[in-house]
């Protein structure tokens, strides 16, 4: 890890490959674990570490041509390999994926997916809403912060109540005007995302490069990069809200 950036008189922690700090995990649904270590074995990239009962993903061979903000080349010689992320079972047909960073786990994502085949489906995402600053402890402690008081939340709960919102609409305005005033009472509520948020992922609607997936994730990446800098006022909703409204002006103009 490095440090990086200063808020407030604060340093951010970042990863080796520039990614502000901040916990992932990964959950995903398997045939069984013998299934997938059969495939990890073939991986260059990816080693057995029996003391901590995990794989360790390494940024090397198959992965070293990932693209982060800093690149192999920034890495220094003397700490390559680092650990991109670990995999462990919990269970015999559940896997995680742990990573430090958003950015390493949208890419991870999407390069064990074809590798490991449509049998391994990520199913939920646990992520800690808020980076990290250098000298706020050590890395495995802070890891330690995906299982403290977390938040298991359920976006099928909001979007139920936007269709019955707009279910009693009789025309396509008064659906949209509708609409509108749910995205403006989510705006002006002060309910914010837990600090570590739960939340299952929709299989059956994501796409093979991961879209969805990488969206979700970068929301809550701006949303808690903004915090780091003191805009604490601004909540997850209002952060996703003014993207789109911007996303409309931009098409309009």
């Amino acid at each position: 890890m490095k440090s990086t950036q200063k808020a407030q008189g604060r340093v951010l922690l970042a990863t080796w490959t520039k990614e502000p700090f901040q916990p992932v995990r990964l959950y995903y649904a398997i045939p069984d674990s013998a299934f997938v270590t059969k495939k990890l074995k073939t991986l260059k990239c990816m080693i057995e570490v029996p003391p901590e009962r995990c794989w360790q993903w390494l940024f090397d061979a198959e992965a070293a041509s990932l693209r982060f903000p800093g690149g192999y080349d920034d890495v220094p010689e003397e700490k390559r390999p680092i650990v991109l992320g670990r995999i462990r079972f919990p269970k015999d047909h559940g896997m995680t994926l742990e990573i430090n960073s958003i950015q390493r786990a949208i890419e991870g994502a999407k390069f064990f997916g074809p590798r490991l085949g449509p049998e391994v489906v990520a199913m939920r995402v646990r992520v800690v809403n808020r980076c990290f600053a250098a000298d706020e402890g050590p890395l495995a402690e802070l890891m330690k912060t995906l299982d403290r008081d977390v938040g298991v939340i359920d976006p099928r709960e909001t979007e139920a109540a936007l269709t019955r919102e707009i279910e009693g609409a009789r025309t396509k305005e008064e659906a949209r005007r509708h609409f509108e005033e749910f995205c403006k009472r989510k705006v002006e509520s002060k309910d914010d995302v837990p600090m570590v948020e739960d939340f299952p992922l929709a299989p059956e609607e994501e796409t093979p490069d991961f879209k969805h997936l990488d969206t979700t994730l970068k929301f809550r990446f701006i949303h808690a990069y903004e915090h780091w800098r003191g805009n604490t006022h601004l909540t997850l909703s209002k952060i996703i809200v003014s993207t789109i409204e911007k996303g409309f002006r931009t098409r309009k103009g």
